[in-house]
């Protein structure tokens, strides 16, 4: 069976009358990197990452509610892939500690020894 080409137009006018683009779902994490900027700017303002997705759940219907561990995460990833510094560093200490050391005399020079050899295992902030 041969096509005709009034079928050809048929074709073209149903594809013609077909929306010109269907609605795409968006994911959680895509929602949250098309706030970034706004979420970036109340962080900046000084709201908590704690209160914005807390407002933003507002928003939401109750199946698609942000846990907080997980926009947490979102936020992150989408803050590193538009390229946008955190607004703090995340870091507990607050500058470089100073060594503690000790010179002890030795025959006329001296010789620079560390007080307490327990002092290179300074606590990084956990157990081991």
């Amino acid at each position: 069976m041969a096509l005709k080409t009034e079928h050809l137009k048929e074709a073209k006018a149903a594809l013609k009358s077909m929306s010109s683009q269907r609605e795409k779902k968006l994911t959680r994490a895509d929602f949250v990197t098309g706030l970034i900027k706004d979420i970036h700017a109340k962080m900046t303002a000084g709201f908590s990452l704690a209160e914005i997705c807390e407002e933003l759940n507002k928003t939401l219907p109750e199946d698609d509610q942000f846990k907080m561990n997980t926009f947490k995460t979102y936020v992150r990833r989408a803050r590193t892939k538009a390229g946008i510094a955190p607004t703090r560093a995340w870091t507990r200490r607050t500058g470089p500690t100073e060594p503690k050391i000790q010179t002890v005399p030795d025959k006329g020079k001296t010789k620079v020894q560390k007080e307490d050899p327990a002092s290179d295992f300074r606590d990084q902030g956990g157990d081991l």
